[in-house]
């Protein structure tokens, strides 16, 4: 039998996940799992979900169970770039990105293991938290690039990068998408 693929893992876990939101008990459980201090609480709900709780910082089972915890609001945001630009943009007036979320954004991007990405990942959960209706989180998406993050992380930084800032392909979507939700001249 072959091993699931990344992408496989994530849409069980986090249907797993979804399965238990409304659970109170379990979600606090989970939402320790953001401390290393109290992550051996989160464990046992992890470990029932079918996911492995690894070496502390370096789970990312843990990390996401505890950041959907945290924030359970999802969205369908092709990579967590483009979930750091909806937060940003959501403080802006004038649709361009403040400074203190560029910064922020940088470095989250400068993170070199996934316990370092974790723990900016908390932050900008905690962000997305306060931007009520605004701003979900693509679980499955960010999963998967954190199992990805050992072997792939420069590719990963580029796309995320690409989305905050609209950069290449990213800018063109946007360019398309904003023209054809526009009425036509007369």
């Amino acid at each position: 039998m072959s091993k699931p693929k990344p992408s496989e893992r994530a849409a069980r876990f986090v249907g797993r996940l979804r399965a238990i939101k409304n659970d109170r008990g379990k979600m606090a459980s989970l939402r320790r799992g953001l401390s290393p201090a109290t992550v051996m609480d989160a464990w046992p709900v992890v470990a029932s979900l079918g996911g492995d709780i690894g070496q502390p910082g370096e789970s990312v089972h843990v990390d996401i169970a505890a950041l959907f915890a945290t924030h359970p609001e999802e969205s369908k945001a092709r990579n967590f770039g483009e979930t750091c630009r909806t937060i940003a943009l959501a403080d802006s007036s004038d649709n361009t990105l403040p400074e203190s979320y560029e910064r922020r954004f940088r470095r989250l991007l400068a993170c070199g293991d996934v316990s370092d990405l974790a723990a900016q990942l908390r932050a900008w959960v905690r962000l997305a938290t306060k931007k009520s209706g605004k701003a979900g989180v693509n679980y499955e998406s960010l999963f998967t690039d954190l199992w990805n993050w050992r072997w792939y992380a420069d590719d990963i930084r580029v796309q995320w990068a690409r989305s905050f800032w609209r950069s290449g392909s990213d800018a063109e979507a946007s360019v398309t998408n904003e023209t054809s939700t526009q009425p036509a001249a007369v």
